[in-house]
């Protein structure tokens, strides 16, 4: 199996590619270049699946605008979660089968 090439989280697409990453994390989530990288070190495919996951909560709380919060506030948290993380990677994991 293979991950998707885009995801998309509150309307934003986002694409994903795998690539080396310098910094020995599994991945990273660019919010400006829309994109969230996968490590090329990543030997199989669930743990890209799982890392693809993390990132794309990242994006969530991005999108949402948490992240820009002077203090996370665990409702907006919850929020953003729900509404934005768990559709996006639900339409990731369908349309892997």
């Amino acid at each position: 199996m293979k991950l998707p090439r885009n995801v998309t989280i509150g309307g934003i697409k986002f694409k994903v590619v795998i690539a080396a990453l310098d910094d020995g994390d599994f991945g990273r989530m660019c919010f400006d270049e829309r994109k969230i990288v996968i490590s090329d070190e990543c030997a199989d495919f669930k743990t890209q699946l799982e890392t693809l996951r993390h990132e794309m909560l990242h994006a969530a709380l991005h999108v949402s605008g948490v992240s820009f919060s002077q203090r996370y506030d665990e409702e907006n948290i919850v929020r953003a979660i729900e509404h934005l993380f768990f559709p996006a990677f639900h339409k990731v994991t369908f349309s892997l089968k």
